[in-house]
């Protein structure tokens, strides 16, 4: 079944310029508040914060509820660039949800984006206009999507209950990629950056690869005593590691490409869930639980990984064996997604359930 939602543009969303600036430079070896929501806009949290892959300064991200937000120097003032998207006509979403959001790693001026429940939306001016790219994509919830710096004319989409689809740019056609994924919730999708028929995917149930570019999938969860991965990661020095995080079972690592799985960190990855998070706001009597929401490498010394939870960022200096918390200057430490650049010096970006924006240089 196509996508046949109606939108309606919501003009005060569009008009909004998030111009707050907090600080202007980032120190090292502490978090730095760059960007805080100005009271009572629709920000919400950031879903996902992309790094343009030339110019490190320019971020773009998907919210929940104020669209695409974007910066030219790194994080300090924000941007909204949603025309061509819209708030949906029934009411029942508020504002406008971004679930994900990529570069084409070869012609960045060119983004996709996932709108919630209603379609992809691709741009080729840099966020200036979206289009709808959805005509052929049955109705489901996007959560992810994946580009391979080899292959710009396939586009990957993780779902929510739907598995993986594939788009033909070319074509401008969606094509199902299920075998081994059927109503499978997807949370992640990392793509081997030499073969891009190998690919990795984060599941509710499982980490699994396909190698022949997404007709086949399979499970690789040996070890994994936690299979609801919520994140995963690649080193950008060696396909082979691998990092996965878990709600229940903490952070694990693979050094073979999936086929063995190790927890790392021990017990530092306990917490409570986030009150957002909670059935019941406000209770008391909630256990806590190891949790690894997101993960990101280091690319200029790939020993060095940082990992989020509800209380805060963790950092590795020996590839995951051991880790110290680095909440310093963190004002708010229910982190909802962490992003690194791919320039000297090496700053890591982390957003919070409130929608501020924090920025650590790496000494």
């Amino acid at each position: 079944m196509k996508c046949k939602k109606r939108f309606v543009f919501n003009s005060l969303l569009i008009l909004f310029i998030f111009t707050i600036t907090i600080c202007s430079t980032v120190q090292a070896g502490e978090w730095k508040l760059l960007f805080q929501p100005p009271q009572g806009t629709p920000a919400g949290w950031i879903n996902q914060l992309i790094v343009h892959p030339t110019k490190s300064n320019v971020l773009f991200a998907g919210t929940e509820g104020a669209g695409i937000i974007a910066s030219e120097d790194g994080g300090k003032t924000w941007v909204q660039k949603n025309q061509g998207f819209g708030t949906v006509e029934e009411g029942t979403v508020s504002g406008v949800q971004i679930r994900c959001i990529a570069f084409d790693p070869t012609k960045p001026d060119t983004i996709y984006a996932g709108m919630a429940a209603f379609g992809v939306y691709k741009t080729t001016d840099a966020g200036n206009k979206w289009d709808t790219i959805s005509d052929t994509l049955e109705d489901t919830f996007t959560k992810a999507l994946a580009i391979h710096p080899a292959k710009t004319d396939i586009v990957y989409l993780g779902t929510d209950g739907g598995g993986i689809y594939r788009y033909n740019v070319p074509a401008n056609e969606w094509i199902e990629s299920v075998k081994g994924l059927k109503n499978t919730y997807i949370k992640a999708i990392v793509m081997e950056p030499k073969n891009p028929k190998i690919i990795y995917v984060a599941t509710d149930g499982f980490v699994g690869n396909t190698t022949d570019g997404g007709d086949n999938w399979k499970v690789l969860s040996n070890g994994l005593t936690n299979r609801y991965t919520l994140c995963l990661v690649m080193d950008p020095k060696d396909s082979k590691v691998l990092y996965a995080g878990t709600d229940g079972g903490g952070l694990f690592k693979t050094s073979d490409g999936g086929e063995k799985w190790e927890a790392v960190g021990g017990n530092i990855w306990m917490t409570k869930p986030a009150e957002e998070d909670l059935a019941v706001p406000g209770a008391a009597d909630v256990e806590s639980t190891l949790v690894a929401s997101s993960v990101v490498v280091n690319p200029a010394n790939n020993s060095i990984v940082y990992s989020a939870n509800p209380s805060g960022v963790f950092r590795s200096a020996d590839a995951g064996q051991t880790w110290a918390q680095i909440n310093t200057g963190l004002t708010s430490t229910v982190i909802k997604n962490l992003a690194v650049n791919n320039t000297k010096p090496v700053i890591v970006y982390a957003s919070t359930s409130d929608g501020k924006f924090f920025a650590y240089t790496e000494e």
